[in-house]
């Protein structure tokens, strides 16, 4: 019993460390705004992203339609590309952790609008 305790215990601080570490990622309308941009500018997109040690996730509150999500490192090369249709995905997880440490750019595209985002992973 009390072992089971310990173990539950142990999952319950692990988990809840992971989620702790989820930062937000703030999507501008391509072109990026100039400096820093206030959070009172940032406008409602039906698509969201998030990034933890372990994965970059991508959410759609609705669906636009067929989206391409691009993620470019500092070098401006490509580290992922995929096409997704959000009538019958809501969310995309990007594993990272193989990636190195760095600065990265996401680009969520859907007819002619373009969503773009900045990163770090330590």
């Amino acid at each position: 019993m009390k072992r089971s305790l310990v173990i539950t215990l142990f999952s319950f601080v692990i988990v809840i460390g992971l989620f702790a570490t989820i930062n937000s990622i703030d999507l501008y309308k391509d072109p990026f705004p100039p400096g820093p941009t206030p959070r009172s500018l940032l406008t409602f997109f039906p698509s969201a992203a998030t990034i933890s040690e372990i994965e970059l996730t991508i959410y759609f509150d609705e669906n636009i339609g067929i989206t391409s999500i691009t993620v470019y490192n500092e070098s401006n090369q490509v580290v992922e590309n995929e096409v997704i249709d959000t009538s019958s995905t809501e969310e995309v997880f990007i594993p990272v952790s193989e990636w190195n440490s760095g600065n990265y750019t996401i680009s969520i595209s859907y007819g002619s609008t373009t969503l773009k985002g900045r990163f770090q992973i330590p």
